[in-house]
């Protein structure tokens, strides 16, 4: 019995949102629930089912990137030379990683990372691919609740402090989740995703979730990107001088937030229950600035600094914490200034990208829901590890909406969402047809 190529790119698509948006974590954590050790050596070896996925991904994405036309593939590399050199960066780290085999085996997870979220984008309708996302999300949130319902020891945090019983679900961190599910809501809104009873349905699920996670910052992204997102929408007009004109309007609105929430900003941490350490964040960074300065400008190597001995002297003081709860710090700790200038020129890049399509195309009210969503994470990324982080969902987003907005060919057409009886023959139609 032969596959067709069909078949294949819809398997692709289906192991990969289940990859990336915590389900095949769930089931890592049940199988490892009764095999619990030290939390290092956990970080060092890595889950074994994890691994084996991840080699199916790479492998396949491989193969059908190279069933794309040849110019197809050269314009890919010529829109996405940061990208490049950034891995390209990442493999040479390992030469002067203290734990060279551990970079190298991170540098693969996050190749596949890259690999599965480009295919994913040449191959299928962006709107299409973005509703599928955002409703699998929701999917994930309510087989949370579900679990927080039969077992809710094991969904929600078990501890005294201020997380006490805030809520997990399937995923394993409570902000990590209550950021997607958040991602989900910003999406279904600005796709208007709103309008038929399963899609409410499943935007309350994402709302409860969020609520019941206790993530201030997913409150906050969600309440900024629906406003970001109805002002770009409102803003934008069928004339592109006149979405130039707006834009420019828009960033002197997003300055003038700015300097205002930097002037109340320890009133607004207080308004949402947040110390002025954000949580020790402050703290840990401060004890981080020691370790980035001895390796300024090349850090530690792509994924070596949690991993090797490096760290015993932060651990013997503080404890094992994973990451500096930063994505621009560990920027610094995994390879430097260098690191961190290729970072920054990423999020302007992808800004820029996103924003000139905003401007000139005339599927424009499309970009306004995927901005909203690079602010964002240019802001949460100095609080949470997201950005170059290969085990963040966060990172997975970031890098579809990347590749959708360098994209060249100019095939994002709006398509009307097809009438279905019941959420999951939703699931089933959203993605529409692969492109050949």
């Amino acid at each position: 019995m032969q596959i067709s190529i069909e078949r294949i790119k819809r398997l692709y698509l289906l192991l990969a949102l289940l990859y990336y948006l915590g389900f095949v974590n769930f089931i890592n954590q049940l199988i490892s629930s009764n095999h619990q050790g030290d939390e290092f050596a956990q970080n060092v070896a890595g889950s074994g089912l994890k691994q084996v996925v991840g080699i199916v991904l790479l492998a396949m994405g491989l193969y059908l990137i190279a069933r794309l036309p040849i110019k197809q593939i050269w314009q890919g590399i010529k829109h996405n030379a940061l990208w490049i050199l950034l891995v390209a960066y990442f493999a040479l780290s390992v030469s002067w990683s203290p734990v060279p085999a551990i970079s190298f085996r991170r540098v693969i997870a996050f190749v596949t990372l890259l690999v599965v979220a480009y295919c994913l984008v040449e191959l299928f309708e962006p709107v299409s691919l973005l509703k599928l996302v955002a409703r699998t999300i929701a999917v994930a949130a309510a087989l949370g609740l579900l679990y927080f319902i039969i077992s809710p020891e094991n969904a929600s945090i078990r501890q005294s402090d201020i997380r006490a019983n805030a809520f997990l679900g399937i995923m394993a961190d409570k902000n990590t989740g209550a950021r997607l599910y958040a991602y989900a809501l910003l999406i279904m809104w600005g796709l208007k995703l709103y309008q038929r009873k399963w899609d409410i349905a499943a935007c309350l699920v994402l709302l409860v979730c969020i609520l019941l996670a206790q993530s201030a910052t997913a409150v906050v992204m969600t309440t900024a990107g629906i406003g970001v997102i109805t002002l770009l929408r409102l803003l934008r007009s069928p004339r592109p001088q006149h979405n130039l004109n707006r834009i420019l309007l828009f960033c002197l609105l997003l300055a003038g937030g700015s300097l205002l929430i930097s002037y109340f900003y320890e009133d607004l941490l207080a308004l949402l229950g947040r110390d002025p350490t954000l949580t020790n964040r402050v703290i840990i960074w401060q004890l981080m600035d020691t370790y980035v300065a001895q390796h300024q400008w090349l850090g530690y190597g792509f994924g070596a600094f949690w991993a090797s001995d490096a760290v015993d002297g932060f651990v013997d003081s503080w404890g094992y914490i994973g990451n500096a709860h930063s994505g621009y710090y560990e920027a610094l700790l995994n390879g430097g200034m260098v690191c961190l200038i290729i970072v920054c020129l990423l999020f302007i890049k992808t800004l820029a990208d996103l924003v000139k399509r905003y401007i000139s195309r005339p599927d424009g009210h499309f970009y306004a829901v995927l901005i909203p969503i690079i602010l964002l994470q240019v802001v949460v990324n100095y609080v949470a590890f997201i950005i170059i982080n290969h085990n963040c969902y966060d990172m997975f987003i970031f890098a579809l909406v990347s590749f959708m907005g360098c994209y060249p060919a100019a095939q994002y057409q709006l398509q009307p969402r097809p009438h279905v009886g019941h959420f999951n023959r939703a699931l089933q139609l959203t993605c529409g047809q692969p492109h050949e």
